[in-house]
C-alpha cells in the first residue's frame, strides 16, 4: 500500500511518531521540485490547464500565457500552482464566463495573496510583464 501525504506537516509527524517505529523504518520521503520555466513539466502544466478549461467549456486566449503566469505567481510550486489554476477556473465557471480573462485571474490571485503593485496577471504582453517583475525582484 502507498500513502501520499502532501501539504499536511502535522499528519506526516503523526505518522512518523507511531510507537513501534515500524512506520518510520518503511517510510520513504520524496520531495517534488519546482516547475522550471521552459521545462517539460511546465509544458505539461500548461496542457493540463488548457485541457481543464476546455473540459469546463472555457477558452483561454492564445496570447495570455495563463499557465506561465500561474507558475510564476506560485514560484513553480506544483501544489500551489494547481490550487491557483483551479481557483481561476472555478471563478470563471461560477461567474458563468466563456473565457478566462487576465483581469479575473488577477482578481482571484489578489484575493489569495493580498498583494499590491504589479502581478503576473497584468493585462500586458507576457514578456513585458516578466521583465517588469524580474526588475522589481520577482523570480526564483
Amino acid at each position: 500500500m502507498a500513502l501520499i501525504v502532501a501539504g499536511v506537516p502535522s499528519l506526516r509527524d503523526a505518522i512518523l511518531s507511531e510507537a513501534s517505529g515500524e512506520t518510520f523504518r518503511r517510510f520513504q520521503e520524496f520531495y517534488l521540485g519546482e516547475i522550471q520555466p521552459g521545462s517539460k513539466a511546465a509544458s505539461d502544466f500548461s496542457k493540463n490547464i488548457a485541457y481543464s478549461a476546455k473540459f469546463l467549456g472555457l477558452t483561454i486566449p492564445d496570447d495570455s500565457a495563463l499557465a506561465e503566469r500561474i507558475l510564476l505567481a506560485r514560484h513553480g510550486q506544483i501544489g500551489r500552482s494547481v490550487e491557483l489554476g483551479k481557483r481561476i477556473l472555478a471563478d470563471a465557471v461560477t461567474r458563468k464566463r466563456e473565457e478566462i480573462s487576465l483581469e479575473r485571474a488577477e482578481a482571484v490571485y489578489r484575493k489569495t495573496d493580498k498583494c499590491i503593485g504589479v502581478t503576473p496577471f497584468q493585462a500586458a504582453d507576457w514578456e513585458a510583464v516578466q521583465r517588469e517583475l524580474q526588475a522589481i525582484g520577482w523570480g526564483r
